[in-house]
């Protein structure tokens, strides 16, 4: 789980768009966005928490190139931060 602090008015955005756009299951704090960076797809786990914080908890990559979609579960590391830092600059 990767957490950034953001300004009050930015959270307030993001998590608009998230109650807009993003799929959220019952019983779940997190929501699913979905965003295509490259030619990979990420479906990633957000969740809003407490005093304007961003966290994100984990990221599906999702190769299409082949004839059979590959799948790589992402819960740690540079990439995992990068994707969020993708999803606040871009919102969704």
């Amino acid at each position: 789980m990767i957490i950034r602090d953001l300004k009050k008015d930015r959270y307030d955005y993001l998590c608009g768009r998230l109650n807009q756009n993003a799929a959220l299951e019952p019983l779940c704090a997190s929501y699913t966005v979905t965003m295509q960076v490259g030619k990979y797809d990420y479906a990633m786990k957000i969740q809003p928490e407490r005093h304007c914080r961003m966290a994100i908890l984990q990221a599906l990559q999702i190769d299409r190139q082949d004839d059979y979609p590959d799948f790589t579960l992402i819960t740690s590391g540079k990439l995992l931060s990068s994707l969020l830092e993708l999803f606040i600059e871009q919102g969704i």
